[in-house]
Formats: structure tokens, sequence, C-alpha cells
């Protein structure tokens, strides 16, 4: 994994995040000391819906240094419904991606379930 906006990264992270997101509307939650923000956004024209969804993960410090990570994620539809595209990337705001790196593989062991770049 070369970083945070590597596509093994971005597996883990959807590995960790349902495991860990109570309900598919959930806006906010916490889990082993970060913070969990989800924000959705989403327009509809004529000719094409896009839906916008930005992650932000919040450690404070305590076990291990404070982070900060956005998370986005989108989703593009044309005017029948098809898919167009759908875009994700990810950036650390503050702080060192190897410690979240270290704290998404610790819950991606506790959650049992393992991605193929484990």
């Amino acid at each position: 994994m070369r970083g945070v906006n590597d596509r093994g990264f971005l597996n883990l992270w959807q590995i960790v995040h349902r495991a860990t997101c109570p309900a598919p509307t959930s806006t906010r939650w916490q889990c082993d000391g970060v913070d969990w923000h989800k924000d959705r956004h989403s327009f509809s024209g004529s000719d094409y819906a896009l839906t916008l969804e930005v992650h932000r993960l919040q450690h404070r410090g305590g076990a291990g240094p404070a982070w900060n990570l956005m998370v986005t994620l989108e989703h593009w539809w044309g005017a029948n419904g098809v898919a167009l595209k759908t875009v994700s990337w990810a950036r650390m705001t503050t702080g060192d991606a190897k410690a979240a790196i270290a704290w998404l593989k610790q819950r991606e062991r506790k959650s049992g379930i393992a991605s193929a770049d484990s």
C-alpha cells in the first residue's frame, strides 16, 4: 500500500466503513477513538445526476498520534439512470498517513473481514 490514494487503501477503507457504520443513513459515529462524519450531497439535472459522499475521520490522539482523513466518493448517472462513472479519492488533511493506515488495518483485523491486499 503506497498511501491513502492507493486502490488497496480505498478497499481497506471500504471494509472498515461497512463494518463500523451503524446504519446506511448514519451521519456520525465513533469507533476506537475515531470520530467518523459523513455528509451526502446530491444533484439531479435533466441529463445526469450526481451524488457526492464526503467522509471525515478524526483521531484526536491519546492512543497514537492525531490525524484527520477525508475520503470522497462521487457517483454519476445518465438521464436513463445508467451509471456513468464512480470516482473515489482520499487525502490526509492533518497528520501522518501511516498512522491512519495502521488504525484501519487494526479495525480490519477486529472486523474479521480480510481485504485482498492483506
